[in-house]
């Protein structure tokens, strides 16, 4: 589609520029008083020429190739980078994963704001149908990189950023895509762009409808969402407000079928009609900045994020078990950040309190209760992070300490109480980077990350403890944290029409927490220690404009990934020096991007997935097959309204993007089958 050929080769050009190019806030400037929004963005995103690799995604990119589609699916193509949907395309409980990793390890969070889910750890993308399509920029940032608030970023992070109001011109826009599947969206945005006598105020607003019936028989999902941003701008003071709302209605498809099944009917789905879930999701920020003195800032961000809903499932006919879930989420964030003419320090600090209530109804009486239990999370971190010039050369330091405690306040008849666990991390980094020639920079990092087990990691996949799985499960320290050494060696370098970058990675991990292959019956990943674990590679990108029409691009991650030794449990047999699951060995993306007129926009992209396990065994039985994938993208633009054509999946291949196995039978998740998508803008 046309998003392969362009988002890669877009984003590889901007994340050769560093950030820290931008302008300091001034007086009675509107450009100047705009960078007042995106202070705490910069302060936990690290700037171009820091020593980290990275990819940057702008709002050209996003706008010139978004359907409608989660984000996760919207970021394939960016470098190492794999994702699924269990839909097969478009929606559903879509997931990322980075270097292999999964996305509880992944750092999500939107103008600073942490929005990984303190228990899971995770954002569930289809609560907040459209997010991309306000969003202004995305960060894929790969390693442990720079210190931000909430999860530690253990494979990477994905750092989105709202549009900034005064920088975004007036506009209306009306979008409307339907496809195959049975999937329509309509979308309905406008910006206000700077009003009033003195320009200082501004705001955004989206309204967004969409449904697809899925690839995959019954996965279907009807949504809904919003998001509204609203500003005022002083000469040294800036409040912003930023909101958004979703609400999804899905036919569950979160179990796969068997290769069998698969066989027989590409789209099968084990999971009945009458299996499917209602979520909505909130959150609420207040940001403040203040500019104190020239070169020193302070931005202080409160926000609310709360979501609920229940999900059914078929424990055996006709018994449906109604999982339920609410939380309501608080937290404050400040930064303070100063920068001198070869120097710059940011330090930030980061409250939160969470509470998640967990109830079981079974059919046919949705009134009571069988269990009823709550979690509750509470975090405190700060960092402290600068950077000094020399000549050349510029150092990087930074540390950050984070607490995270967890208790669990037990369904009513249990007698083991209310267990409850705290962590203390202490997590440096160090980095340098060289201007070896003014084209060419070389850049070293050493990084350490720890991070705490997820409540479904603590309780085995289970929804609630009774006595008798408390026996089995507790203590709470039982699963152990993971910790993370991180070596990162890279160069990047531009010449003419050319630009190309080249990163070495070393992942040494200790007691991560690894999945395993097998699905819970709430859907859950389980996932176990293993002692020692690595992952080393080479990612590579390259650009080259050939002609002031054409673009070529292209982007591949080779890896090595290993666990030293890991036990079956049910077996107990132990394995050793075998690679883990869902982390293939080669990822590879090709883009060629023609704009033979200014009206038109023609492009073709490739990605190819290696072959990857479905159990920490080593068995080469049981793997996803290695794919290669086609897309084709057309848009043409008249008079203001744009036509997008996209086909995905141009040759109708068989594709399997994720599974899992019971040890014998392989279980996958299968990409549609060629999918056609056509989508008008129009702006008036």
């Amino acid at each position: 589609m046309f998003r392969s050929a362009v988002v890669p080769a877009v984003t590889f050009l901007l994340a050769a520029l560093p950030l820290g190019a931008q302008q300091t806030p001034g007086r009675d400037s509107s450009a100047a008083r705009d960078t007042l929004e995106t202070f705490v963005v910069r302060a936990v995103r690290a700037g171009g020429a820091a020593a980290t690799s990275q990819t940057l995604l702008d709002r050209k990119t996003i706008e010139r190739s978004y359907v409608g589609q989660d984000a996760p699916l919207a970021l394939l193509g960016a470098t190492g980078i794999t994702a699924a949907s269990d839909a097969g395309t478009f929606s559903g409980y879509s997931s990322i994963r980075l270097r292999g990793v999964d996305q509880t390890r992944l750092s999500i969070s939107v103008d600073g704001v942490p929005l990984n889910d303190p228990e899971d750890q995770v954002l569930y993308f289809s609560n907040v149908p459209d997010f991309m399509n306000s969003m202004h920029s995305v960060r894929v940032q790969r390693g442990v990189g720079s210190s931000a608030f909430g999860t530690a970023a253990f494979a990477g992070s994905l750092d989105f950023e709202s549009l900034p109001l005064l920088a975004t011109p007036k506009f209306r826009e009306l979008q409307v895509t339907g496809g195959s599947w049975g999937t329509r969206r309509t979308s309905l945005e406008a910006a206000s762009g700077p009003v009033g006598a003195a320009g200082r105020l501004a705001a955004y607003a989206r309204l967004s409808a969409q449904e697809t019936d899925g690839f995959r028989e019954h996965s279907g999902n009807r949504a809904a969402s919003g998001f509204v941003s609203l500003g005022w701008f002083g000469d040294r003071d800036a409040l912003k407000f930023t909101g958004f709302a979703g609400r999804s209605r899905m036919q569950l498809a979160y179990y796969a079928p068997s290769e069998a099944e698969l066989a027989v009917n590409p789209r099968a789905n084990p999971m009945g009609e009458d299996e499917r879930d209602n979520f909505r999701q909130e959150m609420l920020s207040l940001q403040y900045t203040r500019v104190l003195r020239p070169g020193l800032t302070l931005t202080t961000t409160g926000y609310r994020n709360s979501a609920g809903g229940w999900y059914d499932v078929n424990v055996g006919d006709p018994t449906l078990w109604r999982f339920n879930l609410d939380h309501v989420w608080y937290g404050a964030l400040s930064t303070l950040q100063w920068a001198g003419e070869r120097s710059t320090l940011t330090a930030g600090a980061h409250v939160s309190d969470y509470a998640r209530d967990h109830f079981l109804n079974v059919t046919p009486d949705y009134r009571s209760r069988v269990y009823d239990n709550t979690g509750h999370k509470q975090e405190q971190s700060a960092f402290v992070k600068g950077s000094i010039t020399r000549g050349r050369v510029d150092w990087h330091a930074d540390l950050q300490l984070r607490r995270a405690a967890f208790r669990y306040a037990a369904s009513a008849g249990t007698t083991f109480g209310e267990p409850s666990v705290d962590w203390l991390f202490v997590n440096p980094k160090i980095g340098v980077t060289w201007r070896l020639q003014p084209s060419v920079e070389l850049f070293a990092s050493l990084g350490q990350a720890s991070r705490e087990p997820t409540r479904s990691d603590m309780f085995a996949g289970a929804d609630d403890l009774d006595d008798a799985a408390a026996a089995e499960l507790l203590p709470l320290t039982r699963v152990k944290p993971e910790r993370l050494t991180d070596l990162e060696l890279g160069a990047r370098a531009r010449r003419g029409r050319l630009q190309a970058s080249v990163n070495a990675f070393a992942m040494q991990f200790r007691n991560e927490i690894a999945a395993i292959g097998q699905v819970a019956v709430t859907g859950s990943q389980i996932r176990k220690n293993v002692p020692r674990s690595s992952r080393v590679g080479v990612e590579a990108e390259l650009g080259w404009q050939a002609h002031e029409t054409l673009l070529l691009t292209g982007n591949a991650t080779w890896m090595r990934a290993r666990i030293a030794e890991y036990t079956d449990e049910a077996s107990g047999t132990t394995f050793r020096d075998v690679p883990p699951v869902l982390t293939p060995a080669l990822i590879a993306n090709a883009q060629a991007a023609w704009t033979p007129r200014r009206d038109l926009e023609l492009s073709l992209s490739a990605r190819h997935v290696a072959e990857s396990q479905l159990a920490n065994d080593g068995n080469a039985a049981l793997v996803t097959p290695a794919f290669t994938l086609a897309d084709l993208g057309a848009a043409y633009t008249l008079r203001g309204t744009t036509l997008r054509l996209q086909v995905q999946n141009l040759f109708d291949a068989t594709a399997y993007a994720a599974g899992y196995t019971d040890g014998s039978v392989r279980y996958f998740f299968p990409v549609a089958a060629r999918t056609v998508m056509a989508t008008v803008s129009l702006r008036f």
